[in-house]
C-alpha cells in the first residue's frame, strides 16, 4: 500500500490523489491494493499476470510511479 506523503498531491479541486492519477483512479488503485495486497513479483511482466485485477493494479501503479519520479528526483513536492 502506498501511504507516504511523497506519493500524493492535491488535484485542482483540492482532493488528495496519488500523483499522476485521477480521483477515480486513486480510488480504484486503493481498492485493488487492498484486495490483492501485493506488488508485482520480480521478473514477472504485465502480460504474465493471471488476473485482470492484478494487471490493472500494475497499470495504475506504473502510471503513478512514472508521474512521481520526476518530482522526487528534483526534490519537489506537489502537495
Amino acid at each position: 500500500m502506498i501511504d507516504d506523503d511523497d506519493s500524493y498531491e492535491l488535484n485542482d479541486q483540492g482532493i488528495r490523489v496519488l500523483i499522476g492519477l485521477t480521483v477515480e483512479e486513486t480510488a480504484e488503485f486503493t481498492r485493488l491494493d487492498g484486495t490483492i495486497g501485493h506488488g508485482r513479483p520480480p521478473g514477472i511482466s504485465l502480460e504474465q499476470w493471471a488476473h485482470a485485477e492484478d494487471r490493472r493494479w500494475l497499470e495504475l501503479y506504473q502510471k503513478h510511479e512514472n508521474a512521481r519520479q520526476p518530482f522526487l528526483q528534483a526534490g519537489k513536492t506537489r502537495h
